[in-house]
């Protein structure tokens, strides 16, 4: 099973950018592909490593009481 290519075309038929869906919502549409929970992980992984991005400058209230960006 081609689970990059899955992922492809989950990711490109989603109604928003991949950042702004909820995991629940992604999970859903995940398991409308397959029931096995094998292929499943697989899929996910590849999708949140691959399409999610990962911000780490993140702005907070923290920071900003901090006197950060």
């Amino acid at each position: 099973m081609n689970y990059k290519r899955i992922a492809h075309s989950i990711v490109e038929r989603l109604p928003t950018d991949v950042n702004n869906i909820s995991m629940s919502y992604l999970n859903r549409v995940i398991g409308d592909r397959t029931k096995s929970p094998y292929d499943f992980a697989k899929i996910k992984e590849v999708i949140v490593k691959d399409y999610m991005k990962q911000d780490t400058n993140h702005k907070t209230y923290k920071n900003y009481i901090k006197g950060g960006n």
